[in-house]
């Protein structure tokens, strides 16, 4: 009996001096994440920044909710290399950063009041060019009961027993 407990105990105090010995693991894991963060920030986002600019001039410059971007590679080597919901500021322009060189296909779905789809090819993201697109919504006029009028229809157009 005295073999079944000594040989755990002691496999349990030497495993408490090996890790009094050692920093806690709380503390790995924090110099850890201060090395990545470092690491990071020392690093250079690579690839450029693209605009898009939502034109709403026809319903009076209204501020945007949100917009869906999705962009697909060009070559078909990067599905969803862009998917995420963007909130566009007081201008309506989006900015996408550090967007690699390339072709694209460009999913643009404004959300909200002013729903509009645009598809199109981004030709080429380079730091030479001018890299903002420009979409324009369409009119858009929120429904308040009461305002709508349905026009009368004619039923014998309709009927089934003509005379």
């Amino acid at each position: 009996m005295l073999k079944r407990t000594l040989t755990p105990a002691l496999l349990l105090f030497a495993s408490l001096l090996s890790h009094a010995a050692n920093e806690s693991p709380a503390s790995k894991e924090k110099n850890n994440a201060d090395a990545v963060s470092k690491e990071a920030s020392s690093k250079k986002i690579s690839g450029f920044n693209y605009t898009f600019n939502i034109d709403n001039k026809v319903n009076k410059n209204n501020s945007i909710d949100s917009v869906l971007v999705i962009l697909d590679k060009f070559d078909h080597s990067g599905a969803g290399i862009v998917k995420k919901i963007y909130y566009p500021d007081a201008n309506n322009q989006i900015v996408i950063e550090g967007l690699p060189t390339g072709r694209y296909y460009a999913d643009v779905y404004v959300l909200g009041l002013y729903k509009k789809h645009f598809s199109s090819v981004i030709r080429t993201v380079k730091s030479s060019r001018k890299n903002k697109a420009r979409l324009q919504l369409d009119y858009a006029d929120a429904y308040h009961p009461g305002n709508a009028s349905i026009p009368e229809e004619n039923i014998r157009l309709f009927a089934y027993n003509k005379k």
